[in-house]
């Protein structure tokens, strides 16, 4: 079904995590007591990192010399939030040998590069002028402790997680620590700074999300906990999609493709748009055409009466093609939107290898 509903309030809100582990006060055992003993050193050991961890980024912010132990892999991705922001689920990677511990934290902060407006200071009938609040200091920030699984046999350690901003060309700080080491070990530690050029999905033009390369696009029978969304920040809904980790394929692996488009025109809640795939070889004699899918249409005709972008319906045309026939050699992948209401045309291009046996 080339579409997936989202359920209500599938975003959800980022807390700082130092001193959420904080037992109430409740008349206790002497069980209780040690578990809240417990609890409130874990709480303590989580706001010293995470205070570490601030002051990284603080004195990178300020340019001083950021440490670099290893280097961190970034890759993101864009979709359009229900609020009109952007969601912006991202993967980082470490080659294994380059640290000592699988226990790491993490903390982030955004930073736009032109910062908002302040909001006019307001005065009341009979009352003093306001001022106005303040902006907040950055557009994000998260902190995580994070337990890194077991790679595939030659490949990095990969986790992912999420950040929430509007459109707009940003600075991303990642401070990461190694935790949980032997008694005379010293951290490894490194500052990572990524610029996020993040696309405005508010303006109304049509547009798209990124166009995931997926391993798998699986459906789930429910949405998940905000705790498990925020280790698995690609599960869309009842979605779940493993982004492919580079863009070679076997030929008895299948290429899977899904994005989600915005902004159409509508009529009675309804749009008239036509999805094409064009796939183009690489040769020694320069790009030739090879193939292409039938034409997925998604209008009144084809989408379900209840369908209702309002309603937290996505668009999409997922693909999924078997690359058994495809010789092996360089592809680019065009895909061709076409608003039939509006006669107005996008395309977006996946570039991908298939190898030989």
């Amino acid at each position: 079904m080339p579409f997936f509903r989202l359920r209500r309030g599938w975003l959800w809100s980022v807390a700082l995590l130092a001193g959420l582990l904080i037992a109430a006060p409740v008349p206790a055992s002497a069980d209780q007591k040690e578990d809240k003993k417990q609890k409130e050193k874990v709480s303590k050991e989580q706001k010293q990192e995470a205070e570490a961890l601030v002051k990284l980024v603080d004195e990178a912010m300020k340019g001083q010399p950021a440490p670099a132990d290893f280097t961190l892999g970034w890759r993101n991705d864009f979709m359009k939030s229900r609020d009109l922001s952007v969601y912006v689920p991202f993967t980082l990677s470490i080659d294994p040998s380059a640290i000592n511990s699988r226990s790491l934290g993490m903390y982030l902060r955004v930073v736009a590069k032109t910062p908002p407006p302040a909001a006019p200071a307001t005065k009341e009938a009979g009352t003093e002028t306001k001022a106005a609040p303040a902006p907040p200091l950055f557009a994000f920030e998260d902190i995580h402790l994070v337990e890194l699984k077991d790679p595939v046999k030659g490949q990095p350690y990969r986790f992912s997680r999420a950040i929430q901003v509007r459109g707009g060309e940003y600075d991303v700080y990642l401070a990461v620590r190694e935790r949980k080491l032997g008694k005379n070990q010293k951290p490894k530690v490194t500052v990572h700074k990524q610029t996020l050029a993040v696309p405005d999905y508010a303006n109304g033009q049509l547009t798209t999300s990124t166009v995931i390369v997926a391993d798998a696009v699986e459906p789930l029978a429910a949405g998940l906990s905000p705790e498990e969304q925020l280790e698995k920040p690609y599960t869309i809904g009842t979605a779940q999609i493993t982004p492919a980790t580079d863009d070679q394929f076997a030929k008895n692996q299948d290429l899977n493709l899904i994005f989600f488009i915005y902004n159409p025109t509508l009529k009675e809640k309804k749009p008239d748009l036509t999805v094409e795939y064009k796939f183009h070889r690489k040769t020694a004699e320069g790009e030739k055409y090879f193939n292409k899918t039938e034409p997925t249409k998604l209008s009144a005709e084809t989408l379900p009466p209840t369908f209702d972008l309002d309603a937290g319906f996505q668009l999409s045309a997922p693909l999924s093609v078997p690359l058994a026939l495809f010789p092996e050699g360089d592809y680019r992948l065009e895909i061709e939107i076409t608003d039939n209401f509006a006669q107005k045309k996008l395309t977006r291009e996946v570039f991908f290898t298939v190898l030989g046996p």
